[in-house]
Order: C-alpha cells, then sequence, then structure tokens
C-alpha cells in the first residue's frame, strides 16, 4: 500500500484530518486499532441494539465551522439540547437545574438566592464575552501563554470599557484561579455554586480550590455547536454517530480506512518519514499524521528520539482521574419518592451527585489517599428517554460518569473494580428506589488506556494544567503540529487546544501539513484585530 499521507487513530481527530487532507486532493490511509471509529467519541453496539457511550457522552466543544465546512449537519448530523443542561440532586428531594435561556436560568437562581440571581446575569455575560475571546484562541494555532494573555487581556479591557464587569478585566486571574475562589466572590448560595463547579473538575484530578480549576472551568464553556455559547446536546443515535458521518465523507473524498489496524512503527530514515508498519507489513507513506496520544507515537512507534526531548515528554502529566459505570435497565429507573416531581429534568438533563463544593473536595482528599472516592461526584446522562433510538425498545442506556479514580490506585485496579461499582451503586440509591443493572460495563483510567492509548487513563490525554496548554502542549517545540522528523505531524488531545470533542487538533494538523507540502498558504493574522473585531459584533447582537 502507498499513500501521499497516514493518518494513525481512528477517533474523531483522525477522521477530520482525513477528510481535510483528502478534501485537497491527497490520497490518504486511515488506521485504526479497534474494530470501530470513533474513538473516545464512539457508541458502538456491544450489546445487541444498544449503542454504548464508551468515552464522551455530550457534545458542545466540536467545532461549529469545522462542521460547516465539511457539511455535517447536511449529512444527517442531528443534536437535541439538553433543556435543563444539569440538574444537581441536592438533600431532602430539592433540585436545582441550569437552562440556556438566561431569563429562566435567573428565575432558577432566585429560588435560591434573588442576589445570586442578579449576579448570574454579570456571570453570564461575562463568559460569553471570554468564550469570544477563548474560541479563537483555541481555533488558532497557539501562542505563548503571555501572548495569549496579552490578547486577552486587550480585548477584555476594550469589553470592560463598555461597563462589562469587573470580571472581564482581570482575564488572567480567572484563568489561573481556583473555581471555588471565583464561585466564592460571585454567589452566596452553596447550592448555585454546586450547580456551576463541575465544569472545573470534569476528567481532571483536580479540586475546586485547586489553582487553575477555572481554566479548565472556560475550556468547557467555550463550546456552540448547536448555536448557543455553553450549551450542551445529545448526539441522535448516539456520539458515535458523528464518527460515522466523518468517515462516510472519508470515504466518498476517497480516505481508505482500516479496521483492526495496529500500528506497530512509525518508519524513519535519516530524520524523514518513510510510512507506517501496520500488522507486520509496510504502508509507504512520506508524511504521517498521528492522532494518538504525543508520548505513544514518539517514544512508543518511533525507534530513535533525541534524549533531551525523550526525557521531556516522559517528564509530562497525565494524571486520569474518570470512570464510567454503564447501565442498560429495563424499563426507567425508579427514583425515591422525594425526587420523582423532578422526574422529566432529572431524566432529561445530566443530574449530578454533587451536592455542595465541599463534596467535591472531600471526594478529591480521599482519591488522593486511598485511589477512589468512596462517595464520588457523578453526572447521570440517560438519553434514551429524550432519544429511543439508543437503546432497545423498553430498555434504558444510563452512562454514570464519574470522579475521581486515580489511575495509580494502591494494588492495582484488577482487585477494586467489584468495590467501586458497589461504592458507585450504594451512592446512586440515596436517589434512585430500584436501579436494576440487567447488563453493565465499568470502564476505569486503566481500560482507556489499554482501549484508546490514553497514557496515565486520562480522557483528554494529558492533563490540562496551564503549565501544559497553549503552546506548551505537549512541549513548545512540538506546539505547532510538527516534530523534528520530516513529515510526521501530531494531532490528536495532547496538543492544542487540548482534549474533548472538538476536532481542532485533527484540523489544526492537517492544516500544517498541507502548508509544508505546498498545497496550501500560511495566513498571517492579527489575532488582537479579530478578537476585538468579534466583541464588537457580539455587543452589537
Amino acid at each position: 500500500m502507498k499513500y501521499d499521507a497516514a493518518v494513525i487513530g481512528g477517533g474523531h481527530n483522525g477522521l477530520v484530518a482525513a477528510c481535510y487532507l483528502a478534501k485537497h486532493g491527497l490520497r490518504v490511509g486511515l488506521f485504526e486499532k479497534n474494530n470501530f471509529l470513533g474513538g473516545m467519541a464512539a457508541s458502538p453496539e456491544l450489546w445487541q441494539g444498544f449503542k454504548v457511550p464508551l468515552g464522551a457522552y455530550v457534545l458542545s466543544l466540536f467545532s461549529r465551522s469545522i462542521a460547516s465546512e465539511l457539511g455535517l449537519f447536511e449529512r444527517g448530523l442531528r443534536l437535541i439540547p439538553k433543556e435543563p443542561g444539569m440538574t444537581v440532586l441536592l438533600p431532602g428531594g430539592r433540585t436545582i437545574s441550569s437552562w440556556s435561556d438566561l431569563e429562566k436560568m435567573r428565575r432558577e437562581i432566585a429560588r435560591f438566592s434573588e442576589r445570586d440571581a442578579e449576579r448570574y446575569l454579570e456571570w453570564s455575560r461575562t463568559w460569553e464575552l471570554v468564550g469570544e475571546v477563548l474560541d479563537y484562541i483555541y481555533s488558532s494555532p497557539p501562542m505563548s501563554l503571555p501572548e495569549a494573555l496579552e490578547v486577552a487581556s486587550k480585548a477584555t479591557r476594550f469589553a470592560s470599557s463598555l461597563g462589562l464587569g469587573s470580571l472581564v478585566e482581570d482575564l488572567p486571574r480567572l484563568l489561573l484561579s481556583p473555581a471555588s475562589r471565583l464561585l466564592d466572590e460571585f454567589f452566596e448560595s452553596e447550592e448555585v455554586k454546586a450547580l456551576l463547579v463541575e465544569d472545573a473538575l470534569v476528567g481532571e484530578l483536580v479540586a475546586p480550590s485547586s489553582p487553575g480549576s477555572a481554566l479548565v472551568m472556560a475550556h468547557h464553556y467555550m463550546g456552540a455547536i448547536t448555536g448557543k455559547r455553553g450549551q450542551w446536546a445529545y448526539v441522535a443515535g448516539g456520539m458515535g454517530a458523528l464518527s460515522e458521518i466523518l468517515a462516510q465523507i472519508c470515504r466518498e473524498l476517497g480516505v481508505e480506512v482500516h479496521l483492526g489496524a495496529r500500528v506497530e512503527e512509525i518508519v524513519v530514515k535519516n530524520e524523514k518519514v518513510e510510512g507506517l508498519r501496520v500488522n507486520g507489513k509496510l504502508v509507504e507513506a512520506p508524511r504521517v499524521l498521528s492522532t494518538v496520544d504525543a508520548r505513544v507515537t514518539l517514544l512508543g512507534l518511533v525507534k530513535d528520539i533525541e534524549k533531551g526531548l525523550a526525557r521531556r515528554l516522559r517528564a509530562l502529566r497525565s494524571v486520569g482521574a474518570s470512570s464510567k459505570l454503564i447501565i442498560a435497565s429495563r424499563g426507567l429507573p425508579r427514583l425515591k419518592e422525594e425526587y420523582r416531581g423532578a422526574a422529566d429534568k432529572i431524566f432529561s438533563s445530566s443530574a449530578l451527585v454533587l451536592e455542595s463544593v465541599e463534596y467535591a473536595e472531600r471526594a478529591y482528599r480521599e482519591a488522593l489517599v486511598k485511589g477512589f472516592s468512596s462517595e464520588p461526584w457523578m453526572s447521570i446522562n440517560t438519553q434514551s428517554y429524550v432519544d429511543p433510538s439508543v437503546a432497545p425498545e423498553g430498555w434504558h442506556i444510563i452512562s454514570v460518569f464519574m470522579q475521581y479514580t486515580r489511575n495509580d490506585v494502591p494494588g492495582g485496579w484488577e482487585g477494586r473494580r467489584e468495590e467501586l461499582r458497589a461504592r458507585a451503586l450504594e451512592t446512586l440509591s440515596r436517589y434512585f428506589e430500584d436501579l436494576r443493572a440487567e447488563k453493565f460495563l465499568l470502564l476505569v483510567p486503566a481500560d482507556y488506556e489499554s482501549l484508546f492509548g490514553a497514557p496515565g487513563g486520562h480522557i483528554f490525554h494529558l492533563s490540562m494544567t496551564p503549565d501544559q496548554l497553549w503552546v506548551s502542549r505537549p512541549l513548545p517545540e512540538l506546539s505547532h503540529y510538527r516534530t523534528p522528523i520530516k513529515g510526521l505531524y501530531l494531532g490528536g488531545a495532547s496538543c492544542h487546544p487540548g482534549g474533548g470533542v472538538t476536532g481542532v487538533p485533527g484540523y489544526l494538523a492537517a492544516k500544517a501539513l498541507l502548508e509544508d507540502a505546498g498545497v496550501i498558504r500560511q495566513r498571517r493574522v492579527s489575532f488582537t484585530g479579530l478578537v476585538l473585531d468579534r466583541i464588537k459584533r457580539k455587543i452589537r447582537l
């Protein structure tokens, strides 16, 4: 086999990259070790009739411009916005929910604090404008942290001059602060803080009080795939439907997709790529774009890497913190009586077991000592309630995302899985009267590492701490998707802008490859000017 370019990894980033390379006339081969596409954005039919969400379960961060350029909505991508977005299960049968409609959200918060309801209006408008800044930073090749903060500072000073609130005046502090500090600055109600803190914790072994956790919060606020900033949605037919549509476009563009294709080596001669060794056979390709983790690529698939680079790669941190319990239930689980009045909100949204910021802090502290939380915080998603196509008639499939569960749990996971499952079901029993699991699957960080090559079982490949973002992701010398090996490119979640189902790393890596091949021209832009223009347009709206 011979290709102009070979793509390693059939996750959403690999599929996006393959689409763009083929769209510009290259003959592309895509190689995926599993027998299904999508990686952690897959929902294969592991049980007959069930679309099982192995990793991602809701969508927001996928680039709307990439979706538009590839025509994903015209090809059948259908989103089911979650309304409400989240519902926190509070003690005594109480709940608090988040809504994309600002007035509806204000009324919801006012049930707990009139003061917080007014402050939320400022909070929301601030994040809307910050989202415009970050959206551009995150959808463009990375700047250094000082450059990004300078751009953000100029843009937010402009916004502040229009009386948009004190928080936008100090974006660097916002991004590098503990999430709990920002929440305390704005809100007095513990229930409101509990509703807003989850976005700062997803995927990371960080507490609300950890410096930089607000940056994780900002990352999860910037999505706009539905057309509304920060709104999340289910993909109709399961998360894997996104990957299936991307794969269909790839094939129509001539991409040859190989499943069950384990890449054993990236063949390099004289510091130049010559191809891949796949299942013992040579695949010729002068350009290789890998969407698996940078360390897996350079330390595992390349035979000889400069010692200093190898040392810096090994020093990168990937601290897996997340596990998932997937339950197939005949009929809808029965809520405890005190919660039944909110059943529709609970089942149509992400139901959170996270009753306070302190609840998350306790879970974090326990995981640091014992390996996982005996009372984890959870996000319970029953997509089949709003989309019956993901489960057989009369059945429901429930995705329970939970933290904190360290990859390096003392004694190893083989002896602790049943204990974690029992703890999770015990926690759920506070809210559900009858949660029978006719079928279940428990995925711990070790499974994410073995299934998807995610070091440390980290769902974002590489921890999204301030020192491992932007031009430092994965390392400064690798941050623009190129490597010291001519023809070898990186385009997975360990590259800018990081984890989540965005498609951006794959897209930007494909652009770098096409620029180097002389197929497209590199464009020089003024970041500050474009960001300011975005804010001006947003204000006029």
